[in-house]
């Protein structure tokens, strides 16, 4: 039997959670998700850019076995919804997950939306029983993510030996860095420049389009992250001309004491050579480290394709410890 949950409903949402924290994390030693209040307030406060539905399955004692969260873009990519079905381990192969992913396939059709994608998280050997589940409903790889770690704090002898070595290379451009809030004279540029992210990291054959940001989305998104009780810090480059050339950006929740998140760096095509993401990660890292030194597990997710940053992440210390394959059906 399958339900839509309502996540304004405290009782069902905390079954719901957990279903999805047990299945989506079972052996993987450094799964990472939504922690309980974060993922309720992203589910509970409305927005223009997306929006959610929660469905669950039951077993024949009417308790909650597996979960499907979709994720319906509003503004941009209309032709994609995003699933991730999660069921606990003791009740797998008994058809739940089939029954789930029916019906996010009758919600992507409700949505008027043609291209479903979901994520398989895989041990390095490849090994992970999604794959075959992902096989069976028709989907196919569209990309493959390493997903690594770093121990946070550094040593900040060694991230000011990083930052010597490439002062040279961008020694015209100026490093400025926020926390939460871009500055206002900066945001129309960094909307600009989040609007291009799509279209220049690397993504196989997974269907994709640019996400459109101007400045009223970039003040939507800081409320909406800082609501989840996650903080944000990052580092930009301006070029010599004003421009905005790269960006950065690390995130540490407080919902959660053990992770924290890399998220996108980007270096504008015209202004890389000047070794701008090495630089950006230090400086950023020397700006969290300023308030936040306590032991974290940071992570990040990069195609192997984006061999520049992965050497980058390499100079930082990252280690490999999983595979994220992105995978995609066309209804």
């Amino acid at each position: 039997m399958t339900e839509r949950i309502d996540p304004h409903d405290p009782a069902a949402f905390d079954e719901w959670h957990a279903v999805h924290l047990a299945g989506g994390t079972a052996g993987r030693e450094f799964a990472v998700s939504w922690q309980l209040e974060e993922m309720r307030i992203s589910l509970t406060q409305p927005t223009p850019y997306w929006t959610h539905e929660l469905w669950a399955a039951r077993d024949e004692t009417g308790r909650m076995v597996g979960v499907l969260f979709v994720d319906v873009p509003l503004k941009d990519n209309l032709s994609l919804v995003s699933m991730e079905i999660d069921v606990l381990p003791e009740h797998r192969r008994r058809g739940y997950a089939t029954a789930l992913a029916a019906v996010g396939e009758a919600r992507a059709a409700h949505h008027g939306r043609t291209i479903v994608q979901a994520m398989v998280h895989n041990p390095l050997d490849g090994s992970a029983p999604g794959q075959s589940f992902a096989r069976a409903q028709g989907m196919t790889v569209g990309i493959v993510d390493m997903h690594r770690i770093l121990q946070l704090p550094l040593d900040e002898a060694f991230l000011a030996s990083l930052a010597a070595e490439v002062a040279d290379h961008h020694r015209d451009y100026r490093l400025v860095s926020w926390q939460n809030r871009c500055p206002d004279d900066l945001v129309d540029a960094y909307a600009a420049l989040e609007s291009t992210f799509n279209n220049e990291a690397p993504m196989g054959d997974l269907t994709m389009e640019a996400e459109v940001f101007d400045a009223a989305r970039i003040r939507a998104r800081e409320e909406h992250t800082l609501a989840q009780g996650k903080h944000s810090w990052v580092t930009a480059a301006i070029a010599p001309d004003g421009t905005l050339a790269g960006h950065t950006a690390l995130f540490r929740p407080t919902h959660d004491s053990i992770n924290a998140f890399q998220s996108g760096t980007l270096v504008a095509p015209a202004h890389r050579g000047h070794r701008l993401g090495l630089a950006l990660k230090v400086a950023n890292h020397l700006e969290l480290q300023r308030t936040h030194t306590e032991p974290r597990v940071l992570h990040t997710w990069n195609a192997e394709q984006n061999t520049a940053m992965n050497a980058v992440n390499a100079r930082l210390g990252y280690r490999p410890v999983e595979l994220t394959e992105e995978w995609q059906r066309k209804l």
